[in-house]
């Protein structure tokens, strides 16, 4: 009977290869929130053939991140170990995994700002119209159509060999080294480039300086020709925005664009000079309507419903005017009352106290809004409707 086993264990080592290892970097972003504690943890394992590392930042939500290499130059299994072992650390402890990914196509990510210094760069920011408005533009050379990303924005600079990331505040935050690679491939001493970046791609729209030439005083489509030539093609991640430039093309752009569900496109003049801030020059036109709201309290009446959802407030005048409730998917955190959060919504009911109808929350806590953006001038109206009813 023994002998028989044996054989047939054997049999069956032959017969059921053991499970090929998978090989690919990961990384997880970790939160814990307990009283008036309120603290991340970051998590990546990185590397290529036998050259791997684990890295780490921690700290208060909001504030400068700690940093530590907790192991590098070593084998995928002994990276692998170390991985391992501080996730389980980390969730034994409380913490709770907000992101994890394990794959080489993992999101690329931007970290907060260190301090609310100012980076010595303003952006540009666009200023928001209605279809049949950026439509008549379509017929005017002077005017350029590009997409409009779902992504947030940001500038990156090249400088001494370094980079940094600049948010739409203007404030320096730290990219990740997936973004940075990408962008040792670009054939420039320095540079100051602006975009967006979604967790793929970094959408590259404007070059303002390269090397020591400043750039910004020059027309838009100088600029552009300069940027097509320092980074289109360069790495898949970076991605120089394709441009309408002719009537046909730019009406065939936006048909292409509904057909795509894209969040929208822009209107860019292509005869301007950069200007920091709102400076009304260039347009913005989203089919999905969004707009930046502040998590408050909930009102009495719902605040014990039981339902996983956040109040939203916008500034009218001088008082906050309450907008609604948004529910909250179990994979998004729970947004703290004070931050700033995106949210899509189909309309707002009119009147003093109409509110959102359709919100919906997809898990973008904003760190690059100002409160005093957070004002009522954001709404879609719904036109003749006078039985406003909460969301």
């Amino acid at each position: 009977m023994f002998f028989v086993q044996q054989s047939a264990a054997a049999h069956k080592a032959k017969t059921h290869k053991p499970k090929e290892r998978t090989i690919q970097p990961e990384r997880a972003e970790l939160y814990f929130q307990q009283g008036s504690s309120d603290k991340v943890y970051h998590l990546q394992l990185e590397g290529a053939q036998d050259q791997w590392a684990v890295q780490a930042q921690w700290g208060r939500r909001g504030s400068a991140l700690q940093s530590d290499v907790k192991v590098s130059s070593t084998t995928y299994e002994e990276a692998k170990r170390v991985y391992d072992r501080i996730l389980r650390e980390k969730t034994g402890k409380g913490y709770q995994i907000a992101q994890a990914s394990a794959n080489g196509n993992e999101a690329i990510t931007v970290g907060l700002p260190a301090t609310k210094e100012h980076s010595g760069h303003t952006p540009e920011l666009l200023t928001p119209i209605e279809e049949p408005e950026a439509l008549l533009l379509a017929q005017d050379a002077s005017w350029w159509f590009q997409q409009k990303f779902d992504g947030r924005r940001l500038a990156v600079q090249k400088s001494e060999g370094k980079y940094c990331g600049i948010n739409k505040l203007g404030q320096i935050i730290p990219i990740d080294s997936r973004l940075a690679e990408s962008l040792d491939r670009v054939q420039a001493q320095g540079f100051l480039a602006d975009g967006e970046i979604t967790d793929s791609r970094f959408y590259i729209w404007d070059l303002l300086s390269v090397n020591d030439t400043d750039l910004r005083i020059q027309p838009y489509e100088i600029r552009y020709v300069h940027l097509t030539q320092r980074f289109r093609g360069v790495s898949d991640v970076l991605r120089v925005c394709g441009t309408a430039m002719t009537t046909k093309a730019k009406r065939d752009f936006v048909t292409k664009m509904h057909s795509a569900n894209a969040e929208g496109f822009v209107c860019k003049n292509r005869n301007a000079a950069y200007a920091g801030g709102r400076a009304g020059q260039h347009f913005k036109c989203k089919f999905v309507v969004t707009a930046s709201f502040i998590v408050g309290p909930k009102p009495e009446k719902k605040a014990n419903d039981g339902h996983r959802s956040i109040a939203v407030y916008l500034l009218d005048d001088t008082r906050h005017r309450f907008m609604g409730t948004v529910g909250v998917p179990d994979r998004y955190r729970l947004p703290k009352e004070g931050e700033i959060v995106e949210v899509q919504y189909l309309y707002c009911h009119p009147g003093a106290e109409g509110k959102l109808i359709q919100a919906k929350y997809f898990g973008k806590v904003r760190d690059d809004i100002e409160i005093a953006e957070c004002g009522i001038s954001q709404l879609k109206v719904k036109a003749n409707d006078t039985d406003p009813t909460e969301s």
